[in-house]
């Protein structure tokens, strides 16, 4: 394994930067989780922030270089509603357009840049910088660029996933050169193919077709011309946005008996339902101080805890338990679910042969926890789940099973 001093030896004509597990943990935290709708743009809108920042922060030490940037404040939703969609990073230097498109391949045989960044008149760029970034090691690397002009000439169309595709040996690593070569001259803005106008009724009939939520990006849904329409006006790329929020805070998701399925992202938000509260709102209205789960060490360590009452029946003398559930975020595209059982009213104690098990979305069992005679609690070992992943938690004794299903989407606006 070679560290970054060591690469930038071995590599001295890419330029090389550094950024700290902290600042990937507030972008994450603070700003991404809050932004994207989308699973597949989840993870992808963090890794173009951290290439954002990370170059922002590199511009800092560079005072002759930064005076010529422009780059919108991260306060506007110009990069974010973008980056739901599309990946890649305009930027403008002396008046001349560049994107960088960031990648976590570690193959940089290949670059391939998104459509939309060619082929929307007012997206296409002078140059294109190849970056790749290694989040795990903390650093970021500047290839090579290419000017509008040599894509044209030597890219490849990649109809599958719409990209524009060339050898890393089409690029030019040392990005020095681009900045001298735009200092001696101002380039013309590329000349692009208009794209053809949309009437109003189009554009809305396809902002209502494109607005169902989903776990992907909808680019590849319709021709590329349309497209390239919708995503090339502000208004309606985010009109198309606020849709897509809006539509996923109403979907209601059913599993196949017809019993409601719990969103676990709109927790964030403090949106409960089905019988599920937030823990604070459960304590409060049920009026019990028996729950553990105010003090456990490791529940306080989750960002939210959600509570149920589960009825178990006349077999066990209409006794009542809580279940509850604790999310954590991580910065891997992952969440971490605690899940334990409690007594309810005053008990101290569960009734004995209680099972709580965790099912996955085919109705196999993944593991599960047997209550024994004087438990004042049980849990279930800490799992992580991918955004997008189904799965149940079930509270049975004898012959009777209380389920419960979950799935993750991507989070909603929270402040966390």
């Amino acid at each position: 394994m070679f560290n970054i001093d060591d690469l930038s030896i071995i590599y001295p004509e890419n330029l090389w930067l550094e950024f700290s597990a902290l600042e990937q943990e507030k972008i994450w935290y603070k700003t991404v989780i809050n932004r994207f709708k989308n699973i597949d743009n989840y993870h992808g809108g963090f890794v173009n922030f951290v290439c954002l920042n990370a170059f922002v922060k590199w511009l800092e030490d560079e005072p002759d270089l930064q005076e010529k940037f422009y780059i919108p404040p991260l306060s506007q939703d110009l990069h974010f509603n973008r980056w739901e969609f599309v990946n890649g990073i305009e930027l403008t230097f002396n008046q001349n357009r560049i994107v960088l498109i960031p990648s976590e391949q570690g193959d940089i045989s290949e670059f391939r840049i998104p459509q939309e960044w060619v082929d929307i008149p007012d997206w296409a760029a002078n140059y294109y910088l190849a970056v790749q970034l290694n989040i795990e090691e903390n650093w970021q690397r500047i290839w090579g660029f290419i000017s509008y002009e040599q894509v044209n000439q030597k890219a490849k169309y990649d109809s599958i996933d719409r990209t524009y595709c060339l050898n890393n040996r089409d690029l030019t690593a040392d990005i020095n050169i681009m900045w001298v070569a735009q200092e001696l001259c101002m380039l013309e803005k590329p000349q692009v193919k208009p794209l053809p106008s949309l009437s109003e009724a189009k554009a809305q009939e396809i902002i209502k077709q494109l607005s169902k939520p989903t776990v992907y990006s909808p680019r590849l849904d319709i021709n590329f011309t349309e497209w390239g329409a919708i995503l090339a006006s502000d208004e309606y790329r985010q009109i198309l946005y606020n849709r897509r929020i809006q539509n996923l805070q109403n979907q209601q998701l059913m599993d196949p008996t017809g019993k409601v399925v719990q969103k676990l992202n709109l927790w964030f938000e403090n949106v409960f339902n089905e019988g599920w509260q937030s823990v604070d709102d459960f304590l409060s209205l049920t009026n019990t101080t028996a729950f553990q789960f105010r003090s456990d060490s490791v529940l306080n360590e989750v960002c939210v805890k959600g509570a149920k009452l589960i009825d178990l029946g006349m077999q066990l003398e209409n006794t009542s338990v809580v279940l509850l559930i604790g999310l954590s975020p991580q910065i891997d595209n992952k969440v971490g679910i605690r899940v334990q059982l409690y007594p309810a009213f005053g008990e101290n104690y569960l009734p004995a042969s209680i099972k709580l098990t965790l099912v996955s979305k085919s109705g196999k069992s993944l593991q599960y926890v047997e209550s024994r005679s004087y438990d004042n609690y049980i849990q279930l070992k800490r799992f992580k789940l991918p955004l997008g992943k189904f799965f149940s938690i079930q509270v049975g004794f004898k012959d009777i099973n209380i389920k419960e299903n979950f799935v993750l989407e991507s989070f909603a606006y929270s402040e966390i």
